[in-house]
């Protein structure tokens, strides 16, 4: 029988074959003029590569020809869409509790309620209301002043008034047990403004929170004002919240107004940061400032920068320690981390059957070649079937797989049944689809690069963090998959993979012979039942899928036959 080798040496995608790309005439573009850049910061080497937009006469006939517009021109329709710092700061938290610890620095005020317990020659446990004089009424004696007392004087005021009326035997414990309650408006750029009930010791955030917070499109996170008759008493800084924990605690009063003004310049700042997210700056704030807000990581090695400037768009790339990093922030600058390190190692580990070390620093350069000079063999090892496991080819196998699983489900989803009688057989067919879509997503590819039968080595070069592994010279024969009794059997000469089937049971009903695959240790893969095997080869029965039964039979194939491959076992319906 005539069989096809099928050799899959760096990733899925191969098997599917290369598509064939259309090829276009190339167009004629004018050059578009020059600029210098926008002058640097005193003391700055301007490092800006400036792009003007090119009127649209210079490019004429290459959209005529291509009917695309042009690649450098950036027109900006929408807002950001990305995270607002701070947002996340308002999720019913501050709501749901009053501040009911002790605040040293809180002002008694009228209608706040006291705990006052007496013992000794006199006992009592009294809860007392602070009256409209400013007065608590303690039995036998009398009114004592506790209005605009601080919190952390309450008690020796408390106890010297007592004292002054009993001399000695009597103990004196006085504590503020709730503040007054208030309403306090909430305005300005808020999710839902209104007034709102609470207590004079509760902070801005628990009104900002129970108003739905700041609108994260249009508010400030910078300024928040509390406003009294008009005044303002207290300015809010909630970025200094988030990054020191520093937050004022003015003492609120009835009637109060908290007032969110409008969002101000903002920046986005994104990659080796812990917070990706638009921030919001005051006017002089230099892009350092920003960065450590965000929280710049440690690997970080260089910053870009976009800016608009006019009808230009301006890009910086320094060192983290650049001084230009000092000079101020634009709004809508895009800033980017990075980590731009010259590779000049690799890593490479190898497992297996050898006596030699597990892991090897080479030279960014280095070859399969130059790795296997240093490993020592064992009497056991299998130097021909080496297998090479590689990071980048298990992502983009999954990839193609994920691609793959996503049409099939959205082919199933979009079948059209034209009776009754067809829509109910394509509900359970598409049941049973996406059951099987469902387990595919689970399996995780090997990452295998095949090293067939021959190939040079010093043409093979490695990548950082690759794994070789050397197998141990075996006899045995593995047969799974569609077969009656899948086992492991003693290899013989001359025996292909339909004899090895046929010890396993043969092919259950679902499968024919045509679909049975040897996979050598090498990863190299060979297709039809008179298939010589080798020692240690694996046989690999894939299922039939009855194509009048399911209408997406070719799809479910394809994924049959990408995990069989990329990982290495039967995914069945």
């Amino acid at each position: 029988m005539r069989t096809r080798h099928l050799v899959f040496i760096a990733s899925l995608a191969a098997m599917l074959g290369n598509p064939a790309w259309a090829q276009t005439a190339p167009a004629r573009l004018a050059p578009a003029s020059s600029s210098s850049a926008a002058p640097a910061p005193a003391g700055v080497a301007p490092r800006a590569g400036t792009v003007n937009l090119p009127t649209p006469s210079d490019f004429d006939d290459f959209a005529t020809t291509t009917g695309v517009t042009t690649a450098s021109q950036i027109v900006e329709t929408t807002l950001s869409t990305n995270p607002v710092f701070g947002q996340v700061l308002f999720q019913g938290n501050f709501a749901r509790e009053s501040f009911k610890g002790f605040n040293p620095n809180y002002i008694i005020s009228v209608g706040d309620t006291i705990a006052l317990r007496m013992w000794g020659a006199v006992e009592n446990q009294l809860e007392l209301t602070v009256d409209a004089q400013g007065n608590v009424f303690v039995p036998k004696v009398g009114p004592v002043q506790v209005a605009n007392v601080p919190n952390e004087r309450l008690n020796e005021t408390v106890e010297n008034r007592i004292r002054s009326v009993f001399k000695a035997d009597v103990g004196v414990y006085a504590t503020l047990a709730a503040a007054v309650p208030v309403k306090v408006f909430v305005s300005g750029f808020v999710q839902r403004p209104g007034l709102y009930p609470g207590f004079a010791s509760d902070s801005i955030l628990t009104f900002l929170d129970r108003a739905g917070g700041i609108n994260p499109k249009t508010g400030s996170y910078l300024d928040v004002r509390l406003l009294r008759g008009g005044q303002v008493v207290s300015q809010v800084d909630l970025y200094r919240f988030m990054t020191e924990g520093f937050l004022p605690a003015p003492q609120l009063k009835d009637g109060d107004s908290v007032f969110v003004g409008p969002s101000g310049p903002s920046v986005k700042i994104s990659g080796l940061v812990t917070n990706t997210a638009q921030f919001e700056f005051k006017p002089g704030t230099v892009i350092r400032d920003l960065l450590s807000i965000a929280g710049i990581s440690g690997r970080a090695t260089h910053v870009r920068l976009a800016r608009n400037v006019g009808p230009k768009r301006d890009a910086f790339y320094v060192p983290v320690n650049d001084p230009f990093l000092d000079t101020e922030a634009k709004t809508g600058d895009e800033i980017e981390v990075t980590a731009d390190r010259l590779v000049k190692q690799i890593a490479v580990a190898v497992e297996g059957e050898h006596e030699s070390a597990g892991f090897y620093v080479l030279p960014y350069e280095a070859t399969l070649a130059d790795l296997l000079k240093q490993i020592q063999y064992s009497a056991q090892s299998n130097s021909a079937g080496l297998q090479l496991f590689r990071k980048t080819v298990a992502e983009r196998q999954k990839q193609v797989l994920d691609e793959t699983l996503q049409k099939l489900e959205q082919s199933v989803l979009n079948a059209r049944s034209w009776t009754p009688e067809e829509a109910e057989l394509r509900s359970k067919e598409a049941a049973l689809v996406l059951q099987f879509v469902e387990r595919a997503k689970l399996i995780q590819p090997k990452g295998q690069v095949v090293l067939y039968a021959g190939v040079d080595p010093s043409t093979i070069a490695l990548e950082d963090g690759d794994v070789l592994r050397i197998p141990r010279v075996s006899n045995v024969v593995q047969v799974h998959g569609e077969v009656y009794l899948p086992n492991s059997f003693i290899w013989r000469k001359r025996q292909d993979a339909g004899d090895y089937v046929e010890q396993a049971g043969g092919v259950l009903q679902r499968s024919s012979s045509d679909r049975i695959l040897v996979i050598s240790p090498s990863g190299e893969i060979t297709q039809g039942s008179g298939t010589l095997v080798n020692p240690g080869d694996e046989v690999l029965v894939l299922p039939t899928v009855d194509s009048k039964k399911f209408q997406f039979s070719k799809d479910i194939i394809q994924v049959i036959y990408q995990i069989a491959i990329a990982a290495g076992v039967v995914a069945r319906l």
